[in-house]
């Protein structure tokens, strides 16, 4: 049996590399946006002064806790304030800790509250200068962004058979409908002989772009198509006028993005609460 001390030694040691560098907090920022635009604003809530945001979307596996700056001597009943609606509801909610989250310890403090760490995403950032382009298009894949209705429902089915979440019929409008209005979300689509083989999604946030929903269907991949929507995707944000791409990647892709000039900047470590977790249920120090 793994004892609380153990977890909190083993979530110290694994967030101790987290500093709050200004590639960190881009990453940070991003993520809140994106966050706020795919959940909608009706239902976000603030703690303080606009230090946690959270939001408690309809469906239960998009619940959220982001963007924590807590005090030291207040973060333990401000954590508690936070996960109050979703203990009283009996609905999980995944909870992001970030170079920027405030107290140093939070990860620790949340693992005492009943939290339990599920794995880390990096986040990752690319400079640049304005004059980045698109690599040239495979022999056979072009890359056009997808616009009209049906654009938009081709690219959310190569997405998500991408991510192997054909299932997942509630996101369906999420991914069609979001951004639209505003104008944030940039659908990119692979095109081969007219038949989408991947996409990815360009973010355009306030002061920074972030990539999303990369995803190519297994049949696929290992023909450059991930890659070539990177590019399109920095080239796009290029001539847009932003300074830096962002993205949080899982553990297996770290690499992939190094090689195509990102630059690692911190982890970013997952929370989950689950109804019947409670703060007590863990073993005392």
């Amino acid at each position: 049996m793994i004892t609380a001390v153990t977890k909190r030694e083993r979530t110290d040691m694994a967030l101790g590399s987290l500093a709050m560098d200004a590639g960190a907090c881009l990453v940070s920022e991003e993520m809140a946006q994106y966050f706020l635009t795919v959940d909608g604003q009706p239902g976000t809530y603030i703690l303080g002064d606009a230090s946690a945001s959270s939001v408690r979307a309809p469906q239960v596996d998009r619940n959220r806790i982001f963007r924590a700056r807590l005090g030291a001597d207040t973060a333990d009943q401000g954590i508690e304030q936070l996960l109050l609606p979703f203990r009283r509801a009996a609905v999980p909610v995944t909870w992001y800790v970030d170079g920027c989250s405030r107290p140093n310890d939070l990860a620790t403090r949340l693992v005492s509250h009943g939290l339990e760490l599920r794995h880390f995403w990096t986040g990752m950032t690319y400079a640049l200068d304005g004059s980045a382009e698109a690599e040239e298009a495979l022999s056979d894949i072009t890359v056009v962004e997808s616009v009209s209705t049906d654009e938009r429902e081709q690219w959310m089915r190569v997405v998500l058979e991408g991510f192997g979440l054909t299932q997942f019929h509630d996101m369906e409008s999420v991914l069609t409908e979001t951004g639209v209005l505003s104008g944030r979300w940039h659908r990119l689509t692979a095109l081969r002989d007219g038949t989408a083989v991947g996409g990815a999604l360009l973010f355009a946030g306030d002061g920074v772009a972030g990539l999303h929903w990369l995803g190519v269907p297994q049949m696929f991949r290992k023909r450059g198509t991930g890659i070539l929507l990177t590019r399109q995707a920095l080239a796009q944000a290029a001539r847009m006028g932003y300074s830096h791409l962002v993205l949080q990647a899982n553990p297996e892709v770290v690499q992939l993005y190094v090689r195509l000039g990102f630059d690692s900047v911190g982890d970013i470590a997952v929370f989950d609460w689950r109804p019947g977790i409670g703060a007590l249920t863990v073993e005392p120090d």
